[in-house]
């Protein structure tokens, strides 16, 4: 560290950012990047940690007799579609 770097204004971004070492990604072993202290560990070479996301939101998803029943109790309101037309929600109350 220079003199100069003692007066220099830090942002937020240099002040949490992480600069230890990390373990190698279990699926291709390339080392695992973490970009700040509070952030989740990534892989940038195969995406791991990345993509386990889209994942866990797929095993939350709710079934069109859910999101109909949902959808009516909020007076067919179209914020409440959760993803469905209103003809698949509809047909799903007849059912």
């Amino acid at each position: 560290m220079g003199l100069f770097n003692a007066f220099r204004n830090k942002n937020w971004e240099d002040d949490d950012a992480y600069h230890g070492d990390t373990p190698p990604c279990p699926r291709c072993g390339t080392s695992l990047t973490k970009r700040y202290v509070y952030s989740e560990m990534y892989c940038t070479n195969c995406n791991y940690g990345l993509d386990d996301e889209d994942d866990s939101q797929s095993d939350e998803s709710l079934s069109v007799y859910e999101a109909a029943n949902i959808w009516a109790s909020n007076g067919m309101d179209e914020d409440y579609t959760f993803g469905y037309s209103e003809t698949e929600l509809e047909e799903a109350l007849r059912s």
